[in-house]
């Protein structure tokens, strides 16, 4: 039986947790770049949401494996991804939105990424977090509004920085990555019930 940690050793796994979560979440969406050409929404197809959302998924597996069955995470989280490309949502997280107009971005922006992030964590509550977790629901919601947050910021970033070049978006995307790594880490530790014994 292992005993309850201290205080201080239970921040100090969360801050781990966190930083391995984020970690992976912005390294595999960089890595999914040698495979992925960044574009426009029409120009990634559902092979692609297979391949980012494959890329995603294989290190969140690993980090959950002690909660939740890996293989379960990878389907349904690639599931989700190949769901709201083929529903015309676009793979969010690696397209760009073609409106230059701030605002008009914004708005899309959360639009796509709040449905995007709501079918992913439906897909992932039915499918792979087990009924033993009490707010295995809650997950849906905060994994839209973790998408939203992240997406959107991200998606501002690209736009203001643009001019300079193409790359400003990708850069922007990058930080979007980086936000929703954090908000998702610090939401899977709280409402999935991870732990310094579980990984």
């Amino acid at each position: 039986m292992i005993e309850p940690l201290p205080p201080k050793s239970h921040k100090f796994a969360d801050l781990c947790f966190i930083s391995i979560w984020s970690f992976t979440t912005i390294a595999s969406f960089l890595l999914s770049l040698l495979v992925i050409e960044v574009g426009e929404k029409s120009d990634l197809e559902v092979v692609d949401a297979a391949i980012g959302g494959l890329a995603i998924a294989i290190p969140q597996s690993y980090i959950l494996r002690r909660t939740i069955p890996p293989l379960n995470w990878i389907i349904s989280t690639v599931l989700g991804w190949v769901l709201i490309t083929i529903m015309g949502i676009g793979t969010i997280g690696w397209f760009v939105l073609s409106s230059h107009n701030l605002y008009n971005r914004v708005l899309i922006s959360i639009i796509d990424s709040g449905i995007g992030g709501l079918i992913i964590g439906l897909s992932q509550s039915c499918l792979a977090i087990p009924p033993s977790i009490p707010q295995k629901w809650s997950w849906v919601f905060v994994n839209a509004i973790n998408c939203i947050l992240g997406f959107t910021i991200g998606s501002i970033i690209g736009i203001l920085t643009r001019k300079s070049s193409f790359l400003s978006e990708v850069f922007g995307l990058s930080i979007g990555w980086l936000i929703v790594g954090v908000l998702t880490s610090i939401s899977a530790n709280r409402f999935l019930k991870i732990d310094e014994a579980k990984y």
